[in-house]
């Protein structure tokens, strides 16, 4: 059995782990609100035959913060094993190349990083127009507000593990 505790980003690093999964729930509940209770809510009001009545919704509240609860220790925890991977290249390279602005500068890898989980969640939510009769003008907003909360999260991690390496 491996007993190398590099191999899981939650082992030996759960407080850790809270610390920065605590401004992603933030960050993803406040996007989420923009995004489906401002930016989306006239679509919403023209498909209201597909969705659950508004009662029905806020029972359903507490599901929605498990559910962003999840998605956020999930996106946390697969940046601290991709942040492993750019702190060996970071170790190599001049002090200058991983600050803000430099080569390996920490905005770019949240972006980065981010893009990946925003095309990963919007696939998988615009990909619901193939089952639901959705107008596509939705599946797209869906993807494109995905695509931000993937990217935002991404700058939210970045962001913090570089105000800790600086205090």
């Amino acid at each position: 059995m491996d007993n190398n505790t590099n191999c899981c980003p939650v082992k030996n690093g759960l407080g850790k782990l809270m610390c920065s999964v605590l401004p992603v729930f933030v960050f993803l509940l406040a996007a989420g609100y923009i995004i489906h209770h401002i930016w989306l809510m006239p679509i919403y009001e023209q498909t209201a035959t597909l969705w659950r009545p508004v009662g029905e919704m806020k029972d359903m509240m507490p599901l929605m913060l498990v559910y962003y609860a999840a998605l956020s220790v999930a996106i946390t925890a697969l940046f601290r094993k991709a942040k492993k991977g750019r702190e060996a290249v970071c170790a190599a390279a001049s002090e200058t190349e991983c600050k803000i602005g430099g080569k390996y500068c920490p905005v770019k890898f949240g972006v980065c990083f981010g893009s990946i989980i925003g095309l990963l969640m919007g696939t998988l939510c615009a990909g619901s127009y193939i089952w639901t009769p959705i107008p596509g003008e939705l599946a797209i907003k869906w993807f494109i507000g995905d695509m931000i909360q993937g990217i935002g999260a991404g700058i939210v991690l970045s962001m913090i593990c570089y105000w800790k390496k600086k205090v």
